[in-house]
């Protein structure tokens, strides 16, 4: 079913209307084997969203999602999804929903993405604010859901397997899992020439925030070789998270910049070294005052004579990519209390 889905969005390849309709039509076959397990089409579909999207919910999303208010909608989708053995209740208020059974699973065509996972409290309310973040959304159809659909967007933007965030995954073949956190990633179009890429942040620190930027640095370097830029969308349910993931990402710019630009500067250094003045110009000199600060350090020095010695490596191709990278925060505005009550 993957390998289908998959051959499918390849197959649109980067165009727009092509890859929307092959999203569009993904999902809608997915929601179909949902409705046949006994839902209305529509509940069906939201219950595939939440499938894919982490597998928890709260009934104030089901609202947003059908766009109407308390009543008896929430009540049948509810008692439907519980007679049929489909979700876990944690019994208090507000509830918070979990998705289960190998049936529904099944349906949706992906893996119970609650089996295994630990840090239940923390995961729960990442999932709630991606849940709300595409149900804002929901009318871009350029947003990946799946691992399939990302593997496939990128590879038919010519970017490798060996450049996607990955995860050890025993029951894998080849041992990894790629695109592991299960953030929706929204693919470039005509009219915005850059990819975004969703973290939730939920926690008392911003390690998570630290290891997703690490995880697609490689992914991100490959769009850069193709001019296409990268947005990082950041949701929290506070402002005060904010600061501390702002700081994260300030670092993360700093150092990847700072790693970029060591061979530009080791270059440039020599020919002030050997006192080449005729071949630095204005630009150059200014540039090199600029990345002295930058790369002042005991270590950069080792590597600089070690560089001087055995000659000049190769640049990385899209090493510049912290530059064309961008950075937004939404502030998601409802209650998760109920992600706090979440057990493993």
């Amino acid at each position: 079913m993957a390998r289908d889905e998959r051959a499918r969005v390849s197959a649109a390849g980067t165009d727009s209307k092509e890859l929307d309709t092959a999203i569009a039509a993904d999902f809608s076959r997915r929601a179909k084997r949902v409705e046949d397990l006994g839902y209305r089409s529509v509940d069906a579909e939201f219950l595939t969203a939440v499938a894919l999207l982490g597998g928890f919910f709260v009934r104030r999303q089901y609202r947003a999602f059908r766009g109407v208010g308390k009543g008896s909608a929430e009540v049948r989708l509810v008692g439907r999804t519980m007679t049929n053995g489909h979700v876990r209740v944690n019994g208090r208020r507000p509830a918070l929903y979990r998705l289960c059974g190998a049936s529904l699973f099944g349906a949706v065509g992906c893996a119970d993405p609650g089996s295994g996972a630990g840090r239940a409290r923390r995961a729960a309310k990442q999932r709630l604010l991606v849940l709300d973040y595409w149900i804002a959304r929901m009318g871009e159809g350029r947003f990946l859901l799946t691992a399939a659909h990302k593997a496939a967007y990128f590879a038919s933007l010519g970017i490798g397997e060996d450049c996607f965030p990955a995860a050890a995954a025993g029951n894998r073949q080849n041992g990894r899992k790629f695109f592991p956190e299960g953030f929706p990633i929204g693919a470039a179009s005509a009219g915005s020439k850059s990819v975004r890429f969703t973290y939730a942040h939920a926690g008392s620190s911003a390690h998570g925030m630290e290891r997703h930027l690490a995880s697609h640095e490689p992914l991100a370097a490959a769009l850069a070789q193709r001019d296409i830029a990268c947005e990082w969308v950041v949701l929290a349910d506070t402002e005060a998270q904010f600061a501390r993931l702002r700081d994260s990402w300030r670092r993360w710019q700093a150092r990847a910049e700072r790693d970029w630009s060591e061979g530009e500067y080791f270059e440039l250094r020599r020919l002030v070294d050997k006192r080449r003045w005729q071949q630095l110009s204005r630009e150059d000199v200014e540039r090199f005052a600029y990345l002295s600060g930058l790369h002042r350090s005991a270590a950069a020095e080792q590597r600089y004579r070690a560089w001087a010695r055995n000659g000049a490596r190769p640049r990385n191709p899209g090493g510049d990519f912290a530059a064309s990278c961008r950075y937004r925060e939404v502030l998601m505005e409802f209650d998760y209390a109920a992600a706090d009550a979440a057990s493993r």
